[in-house]
Parts: structure tokens; sequence; C-alpha cells
């Protein structure tokens, strides 16, 4: 294994920020690559328009142009349209004509439907005012031209009129009324025979006028000729004088015309000197526009290719950018195979270092056991303490490496079981009783609780914590007292342990508060910059990470020279009470005699679980490799197999699989339990599946042995 592959973890956030960096880089890279090709295309829209509205402006000049244009020939039309009328010469009549062909042919540039309908108005209703005016002026000239003077035959038959007047009354008398009534053929006849008269005239009425008749005075036909000679007269000198009036007004819009002729000509030509001076003018104003356009076009063209050559660039950036991310992605594929590869290693080799180490710990510490419980002087339990000691503080250091490894690959959870907090903390406080009791300190416990008082959680990892944190606040105490106070309260249906670890220590510096839970790391003393305790530097580091698996709360309260306070608040799931018998002592004897096979290669170790046994009064056969053990079960018949697991030739997870193949059922049903120096919980599941009813980790102590074989006689 190579020293590079490692990476600190502070290598590797940096390796985070730098690659963070990176994706920041490239992504403003490409926010600006498209803010410029925005920009540009902007730019590009505002030359267009430009171009735009400078043709749009000369297109709109010449139009008004054309406009002037045709206003002035309509107005010589309009001359030579009234010269027509007055004089009928055809020649202003053609004038007129072109005239309008040319105001026709503006309009057509114009393309202005509504204009050339006007136009051709123009020219019906010009036709009907030409038919009009010809038609009164022949009128006119035909009254003219009329001869008064000769006498007409029209007059002739009016020699028998008469227009002197006589008015004769005639008056007529009525006759009598006949009242008789009609009568019929017959009837009149016999009247006629007997001449008789039947309708006899009543009296008389009295004279009335009834007509009036009015002659002419037949001596008076002169004065009638007369008469009509003197109206035609008067007629005659009307028709001469509105002859003579048309002339003279003839005349003097002849006049007019010619002045208004004139008076254009004038206007068209100062309109013209005008015009000549606002081109020039509007000459001027062009150049120079077009001077100010050529040089704003010249600096958007060379925006343009500043903004072309800067997409480019940007371009090449990112591509550059993608080609760096490219080959980062391919070395961090082939770190993360190599990191696979060494996360690997690394199991392997934890693994490896933790049964290597447990296996002789396991024999010192289960030595250090048995030789506790013979006679010993005062000097000779003192160097036992010393030795339980060192082989406790490895251990920790060994259990805070594995977890250490555990929390890095995630790995690290949690075990539920049932278990009193109380009995924890107690036994907690005995495991550290010997540390405070050689620095002349007082260990202190103040639960405030019962200890059937059970939750439901990780018992190991409560032990693990309270382990830590008293074996800080004894290190760093040199006198006075190390005090653990624990409260179980119920909150929102769970129990929630509340434990503080307060020691009269030398305190932590507040600025290095902080740093107290990082890996690796050890804060000096408040009094001593210098000074060191022993120790990884993983042990709040990995009370901070179980804290927070937990869900769970860490506070640190010190204050340099008078001591520190470590708390925490755990929830675990309440549990029933039950009350607990009197467990039975570690030298009780089993309820039969048991005979077990005992599989370890390594001879301590196995020396001392048959030290252990024999003090039990259990009879054993010992193996050194699964070959042997599964010998002896041929031969013999056993209760249970306590197996290692790394042994040559054959391992313990080999020798489970054979045993549970057997034909005889009794023993292919067994009790095997391993003793293993592996903590990884990988390879622990792995071994129960494999056929192992359980395991114990070394080192092992003879309260686990008993445990263990109580556990499975009662199984049974």
């Amino acid at each position: 294994m190579e020293p590079k592959q490692f990476q600190t973890p502070g290598m590797k956030r940096r390796e985070g920020q730098r690659l963070a960096y990176g994706y920041i880089l490239l992504a403003f890279l490409v926010i600006l690559l498209v803010s410029v090709v925005l920009f540009g295309f902007f730019k590009q829209q505002r030359i267009k328009q430009l171009n735009s509205s400078v043709h749009e402006l000369a297109h709109t000049e010449v139009n008004m142009e054309r406009i002037e244009h045709a206003v002035q020939t309509m107005y010589e039309a309009e001359n030579y349209f009234r010269l027509f009328t007055l004089t009928y010469q055809n020649i202003h009549f053609a004038r007129y004509s072109k005239a309008l062909a040319i105001v026709a042919a503006d309009l057509d540039t114009l393309e202005n439907k509504e204009l050339k309908g006007m136009l051709r108005d123009k020219e019906n209703k010009s036709s009907i005012f030409l038919k009009v005016k010809a038609a009164t002026d022949s009128l006119l000239n035909m009254n003219q031209d009329w001869d008064t003077t000769k006498e007409r035959e029209i007059f002739e038959p009016v020699t028998s009129a008469h227009f002197k007047q006589y008015i004769q009354v005639d008056t007529v008398y009525p006759n009598a009324v006949n009242t008789g009534k009609k009568r019929k053929l017959f009837g009149r006849v016999a009247d006629a025979i007997t001449n008789k008269k039947r309708n006899e005239p009543g009296p008389a009425a009295a004279p009335t006028v009834v007509r009036t008749t009015i002659t002419a005075d037949p001596k008076s036909t002169r004065y009638n000729r007369q008469q009509l000679e003197n109206i035609h007269a008067y007629y005659s000198h009307l028709f001469k004088n509105i002859a003579a009036g048309n002339a003279n007004l003839n005349k003097k819009e002849l006049e007019m015309i010619n002045a208004n002729d004139q008076l254009l000509k004038t206007l068209l030509a100062d309109l013209q000197i005008f015009k000549q001076e606002r081109l020039k003018a509007a000459h001027q104003l062009k150049t120079a526009l077009k001077d100010d356009i050529s040089i704003l076009l010249s600096k958007l063209n060379w925006e343009t290719r500043f903004g072309a050559l800067l997409i480019v660039l940007l371009a090449i950036a990112i591509l550059v950018l993608i080609w760096f991310s490219y080959r980062n992605g391919l070395q961090l594929d082939h770190a993360r195979n190599k990191a696979i590869r060494f996360s690997k290693l690394k199991s392997d080799f934890v693994a490896s270092m933790s049964h290597e180490i447990r296996t002789p710990l396991g024999s010192v510490i289960g030595f250090s056991e048995q030789l506790g419980k013979t006679n010993l002087n005062q000097e000779q339990e003192e160097i036992l303490d010393a030795i339980n000691l060192s082989a406790n503080m490895l251990l920790s250091v060994v259990n805070n490496v594995l977890d250490f490894s555990k929390l890095e690959e995630k790995k690290l959870t949690l075990e539920y079981s049932t278990f009193s907090p109380k009995k924890v903390i107690e036994d907690i406080a005995k495991g550290m009783y010997i540390q405070a009791y050689r620095k002349n300190l007082k260990l202190h416990t103040q639960c405030s609780f019962s200890e059937n008082m059970l939750v439901e959680g990780d018992e190991f990892r409560l032990k693990q914590i309270l382990f830590n944190l008293t074996g800080n606040a004894i290190k760093f105490t040199s006198e006075g007292s190390v005090t653990i106070k624990a409260n179980l309260q119920p909150q929102a249906g769970k129990q929630v342990l509340s434990v503080a670890i307060t020691d009269t220590g030398t305190g932590i510096d507040r600025k290095h508060i902080r740093h107290i839970f990082d890996e690796f790391t050890q804060v000096s003393s408040a009094q001593d910059s210098h000074a060191r305790e022993d120790g990884s530097g993983l042990g709040l580091t990995i009370v901070k990470s179980i804290v927070d698996l937990h869900s769970g709360k860490l506070d640190v309260d010190s204050v340099p020279g008078q001591g520190s306070t470590f708390s925490f608040t755990i929830p675990y799931m309440p549990a029933a009470v039950v009350d607990q018998t009197p467990a039975l002592p570690a030298d009780h004897p089993l309820p039969k005699m048991m005979h077990v096979l005992v599989v370890d290669d390594n001879n301590m170790n196995r020396r001392v679980l048959e030290m252990i046994l024999l003090k039990i009064n259990t009879t054993f056969h010992s193996a050194t490799n699964g070959i042997e053990a599964l010998h002896l079960m041929e031969q013999h018949d056993f209760d249970m197999v306590f197996t290692d697991i790394q042994m040559p030739e054959m391992d313990g997870l080999t020798l489970a699989r054979n045993i549970r193949q057997l034909k005889d059922r009794d023993k292919a049903g067994l009790p095997i339990i391993a003793i293993t120096g592996n903590a990884v919980k990988e390879d622990l599941d792995r071994y129960l599946d494999a056929g192992i009813n359980s395991y114990i980790l070394k080192p092992f102590r003879e309260k686990e042995i008993l445990e263990t074989l109580r556990n499975e006689v009662s199984q049974k």
C-alpha cells in the first residue's frame, strides 16, 4: 500500500473545494459566453435597425420630392385646363393631358391607390365640366348671332288677335218648374186624346246672370304687334348683355389665368431656389450623418469583431475546462477505483490488525484476570493493576481505530437491545475506579433513576461514550474529583437520557473547543500549551459521531483552570420495567456437566479458555485447527464448540460448514461459538451466515464465557 494513496479529511475537503471552484468557473464562463452572444445579437439588431432607418429616411425624401413634383404638375394642369375651357385650343388640352399623365406616373411610383382614384375622378369630372361649358358657350354664341330686325313668320298669324277686351253680360231667364210626374207611353197617348195638360208651368222665376264673355277688339291689331316687338327687343337686349358679360368674364378669367400662371411660375422658381438650398443643406446634413454613421458602424463592427474574438476565446476556455474536467473525471474515476481498492485493503488491514492485536491482548487480559483471582501481595496487585490498565487502554485504542474506520465508511450502526442505563453507568464507574484511585481522584456517580428502568438501544455504544468521556476527565484532572450525573425522563414518547461528566481539571481554552472533536486532534491543557496526553486523538470524534447517530446532542462547557463539563442527551425507546432477579455470580456452577471442544491455533488464548473451563468444572478437548477438530468430533460427543476463525489448514468458517453437514444430526446441530479478534460487522455477519450461533470478541473475560454457556444451556 502506497502512502500517497492515503488522504486526510482536510485533503479531501480541499480537493472537493478545488473541484467546486472549477465547476463554478466553468458555469461563470458559460454564462459570460451566453451574455456575449446575446450582446452581439442585440448589437447586430441595432445595426440592422440603423440601416433600415437610413434607407427609410432616403426613401421618404425621394417620396417627398415626388409629391412636390406631383403638386406642382397639378397646378400646371389646372391652368392648362382653365385655358382650354376659355379658348378651346387643343394645345392647352394636350398640355393638360400630359400634365395629368406625369401626375399619374408620380402617383404610380408612390403606389397610393387612393390618390390614383382621386386622379381618375378628377379626369371624369373635368370631362363633364368641358361638355357643360361647351354647351353653354355655344348657346350664348348662337343667341348673340341672332338678327332681331328680320321679320319672322311666326308673327303673321297674329292678325286676328284682339288684345283690347270687351265684357258682355248675358241674362238668362229660367223656365217654369214642371212638378208633374213623368208618365209612360200609353199614359201620354191617353192624355193627348183627352187633351189633358199634365205639365202645367209654374210661376215665372227672377232673371239671373249666368255668363260673362271677354272678346278682343278687332280694331287693336297694330297695338298688339307693337307689344310683341317691344318684348322681343327687351329679351334680345338681355341676351346681348349676357353674351357681352360672358365674353368679358372669359377675358377676365383668361387674364387671371395668365396672372396665375405667371405667379405659379414665379413661385415655382422661388420654390426651386428654396429646394436647391434645402437640398444643399440636406446634403451637408447627410454627409455629416454619413460620417457619424460610418464612425458608429465602424465602432459597432469593432465591437462585433471584439465580441466574436471574445466568444472564440471563451469557447476555447470552456473547451479547455471541459477537457480538464474530463481529465479530472478520469482521474477521479481512477482515484475512486483506487479508493475502493484502498478501502478494501484498509478493511482487510483493520480486520487483520484487530485480530493480531486482540489475540495477544486477549491473552494478557485473560491471564491478568485469572491472576487477580489468586492470592497476591500488595506489590503484586499494584503490578497487576498496571497491567490491566495498560491492556484496557490498548483495547480502547484498538476499538477507537476500528470505530473510526467504520465512521469513514459510513458503516457504524447501532445494535438494539434492552438494558439498564444505570447499570451501564455503574459498571463504567467501577471499571474506571482504578484509574481515578491511582491519581488520588474521587469518582462519583449520581443517578436519579433506579436500575430497573430499562430502555431499548445500543448498550455497547453507551458504554463507549461513557468510557471515553470519563477516561478523558480522569486523564486531564490531576486533583479533585470526577462526577457522573445522569437523569432519565420521558419526553415525546421516548426516554431521554441526560448525562453530564464534570471534572476539576485544567479546562480547555475557548479557541480550542471547536477543534476537540476533530479526528486525530489532541488539545493541550489550558495551563501548559505544550503538554500532551497519551491517546489516539479519536475518542471525542467517535463520541460525537455516536451521539449524532442517536439523534442526540453533545455540549461542552469549560473554564480554564477550573475544569470542564461534557454533557450529552440520547433519546431511547422505552422498555417494560421488570423486577430483576439477582444475577448468578461468576463462579456459580453450571446446571450440569458439559463437555466442550476448544479450537484455537494460539496456545495462549487456548490456555486462558482452558483455565476458565477448568475453574467451572467443565471438561474439554482442544485442537489447533479445523481438521483436528473434525477428527475429535468423530471420536467424542460434545455439548458446545468454541473456535477461532483464522487458523491454518482449516479456518473456523470451514469448520462450521463441515459440522453443519455431518450425518449425525445431534453433532450437526451443536452450538458453535466463534472467538475472534475481528470486530468488522460485515465479517461478523458472514460468520453467522456460515452457521455459527454467536461470537465473542477478543479479549474475552470469564464472565462472557459463563454467560454464553448459560445462554446455550437455557436454550436447550
